[in-house]
């Protein structure tokens, strides 16, 4: 699975589970220019929700609250993700070599995965407090936002979206 994948399921996951609990592709630049840790994936939630904040019914004081989150975050993962992608460019380096050891591509492996690992982490953390902030008509909302966003996407792509049927076996 891509990582814009994996964060859209988490980001899906995480409010779907809000909602459960109440119930019984990127707009705009990343975070941190170009090489920003969202350059494959879906903006960062405090962007999806300045955006829609009106259509969310979010107060000055909600705003401002998650504006604040938002940097905050940031800022502390800008080096989370700078880091790992030297912890890529070294494995990157490892691989152009013509006999790599085994032994040190797998430990870069596991420093790559424990890197994301922490990045991810803190982007859960982020995703968590900023949710906090909202009702949960709120949330409801949010995640019709995003699933209209996601039908959207897989209607330009020319796929079915993700929840859709396979084709049957003997389709042309």
């Amino acid at each position: 699975m891509r990582r814009w994948q994996q964060m859209a399921a988490i980001l899906l996951g995480a409010l779907a589970l809000g909602r459960m609990a109440v119930a019984g592709g990127p707009d705009g630049p990343p975070p941190g220019g170009p090489d920003g840790p969202w350059r494959h994936g879906p903006p960062p939630l405090g962007d999806v929700l300045e955006r829609h904040a009106d259509e969310l019914g979010l107060d000055a004081y909600t705003r401002a609250k998650i504006r604040d989150i938002a940097e905050t975050s940031r800022e502390e993962e800008q080096p989370l993700a700078t880091q790992l992608r030297a912890l890529h460019a070294a494995m990157h380096q490892l691989l152009q070599s013509d006999a790599p050891k085994l032994d040190d591509v797998m430990h870069q492996a596991d420093e790559i995965g424990a890197q994301e690992t922490q990045l991810r982490k803190h982007q859960l953390r982020t995703l968590l407090e900023i949710r906090a902030l909202l009702t949960p008509e709120q949330r409801q909302k949010l995640v019709q936002i995003f699933e209209a966003k996601r039908a959207r996407w897989h209607a330009r792509e020319g796929g079915p979206p993700p929840d859709a049927p396979p084709p049957p076996i003997n389709a042309p």
